[in-house]
């Protein structure tokens, strides 16, 4: 039987997930809910893995409704707040807790520790949807749609009309609308964006000028199926990197902006993991910080979100094998006005470092958050 080249390399990317990453493949059948895409099945399977006694509290009061209740309340959630979200937050289910995964644990006495490998990420080729265009690939974790992929093959198309075809579709649909990242490839190229309705939501994610494979019997996209779709990598953007930024109200001199959600660069988190490593190690050999790293961007390239997403990094880093932070106090220090107030901005979207992070506009404020730590 004939297979075209788009399919033989969409069959590729999904041998390798199966061979490579250990993904299953989901059955359409075990996408109960196909409005929103649930398997309902496998987040109940992880909620009763890892808070067992939470779901039967449940079940204590709604017996054999426990599992409807759950999804009801995701539902609501899900009027007020992206998926991506909630599943970072954790869902309050009839005064009740649910975590709906486990981020890797960043010290050695963390609960993540216990059920960080109970996640489970498993995928869909050619999940039907409304009308007759599929998504390539959509992925799951424990159950909750996370992201989709569109695939084309250079000898026919290019990430160009990935991107077209993403942004041709009917966005009502919520497959469109849950999941936190949509990318678009080809095999050289990749182009990614959080929001796929329109074509200029998409942002170049490639390693650099040109994309080359490792290994000689994969495309040039190699580092997108290998890294970038790799478990840990996928659980890391959803509990540190990805930044929600809250609806906006109009004012006189500007319009209402809505609530969108930023995804990082390639360079950007690259350069992220290489000063954190380095960094780690060299204090673990040496037992001080004692280094000095230059960080190249260009115009435009987000270096501000780059300065945020790195303090933020290394402000969690903990001394091997201790719950001691490597760092006690991180200063940002910035010579423009500009670059200041961009700082300021985004550090105020990383919800989770509100109360950490102080603003020292005089030599006053340095003075008492000194004092205060």
């Amino acid at each position: 039987m004939f297979e075209g080249p788009e399919k033989k390399f969409q069959r590729h990317i999904a041998e390798y997930f199966i061979r490579n990453h250990q993904y299953a493949v989901l059955e359409q059948d075990d996408i109960t809910d196909t409005e929103y895409y649930f398997a309902e099945d496998h987040l109940i399977a992880f909620l009763k893995a890892t808070q067992k006694e939470t779901f039967e509290s449940l079940e204590t009061d709604y017996g054999t409704d426990a599992g409807n209740e759950i999804f009801k309340a995701l539902k609501d959630e899900l009027l007020v707040s992206p998926l991506w979200l909630i599943i970072r937050q954790g869902l309050a289910v009839r005064g009740l807790e649910f975590k709906l995964y486990y981020p890797k644990p960043r010290s050695s006495e963390s609960i993540a520790n216990l059920h960080y490998r109970e996640n489970r990420i498993t995928f869909v080729p050619e999940l039907v949807i409304k009308g007759s265009k599929r998504p390539d690939f959509a992925f799951f974790l424990n159950g909750l749609t996370i992201m989709t992929m569109e695939l084309k093959h250079e000898k026919n198309q290019t990430v160009h009309d990935a991107v077209k075809q993403y942004a041709d579709r009917d966005h009502s649909d919520r497959i469109f609308q849950l999941p936190f990242l949509h990318i678009a490839a080809d095999t050289s190229d990749v182009m990614v964006a959080t929001d796929p309705k329109a074509e200029k939501n998409f942002s170049w994610y490639n390693t650099g000028l040109e994309n080359n494979a490792e290994n000689e019997k994969e495309y040039p996209v190699e580092f997108l199926y290998r890294d970038v779709l790799a478990k840990e990598t996928i659980l890391e953007a959803l509990s540190f990197f990805l930044v929600y930024v809250p609806q906006k109200e109009a004012e006189r001199d500007r319009p209402e902006k809505p609530a969108f959600t930023i995804f990082p660069r390639y360079h950007q988190s690259r350069m992220v993991h290489k000063v954190t490593k380095d960094a780690l190690g060299h204090f673990t050999a040496q037992a001080d910080i004692g280094k000095k790293y230059l960080i190249a961007h260009s115009a435009g390239s987000g270096k501000t979100l780059s300065i945020c997403w790195l303090a933020d990094r290394l402000h969690s880093l903990y001394k091997q094998g201790t719950n001691e932070k490597m760092l006690d106090m991180l200063f940002v220090l910035t010579d423009r006005k500009s670059l200041d107030k961009n700082i300021r901005d985004e550090f105020d979207n990383l919800i989770h470092l509100q109360g950490v992070v102080g603003y020292a506009k005089r030599a006053a404020n340095l003075k008492q958050f000194l004092k205060t730590g």
